[in-house]
């Protein structure tokens, strides 16, 4: 992620955390190391990500997030 010029760190959330819907000011990606994230896009585009997917999210776009399963998620965020 970095050779693609984004600023990486990693993060982990534990079971049955929960984000509300929100915005960043900045494009973003975010690459699964273990564990399911689910997103939920502009309201309605529900899309799992498991260990191994990698997502990109436009600067601005809505979206809202929450840890599936009973293992924490551990995963990489990029911003550009």
């Amino acid at each position: 992620m970095e050779t693609e010029g984004y600023s990486v760190f990693k993060w982990q959330d534990l079971p049955g955390a929960v984000y509300s819907e929100h915005t960043h000011p900045e494009d973003q990606s975010h690459w699964i190391i273990s564990g399911s994230l689910e997103l939920i896009v502009n309201g309605t585009n529900r899309i799992l990500l498991n260990a191994g997917d990698r997502d990109f999210m436009p600067a601005g776009t809505r979206h809202e997030a929450r840890v599936v399963g009973e293992s924490p998620v551990t995963y990489l965020i990029g911003r550009l």
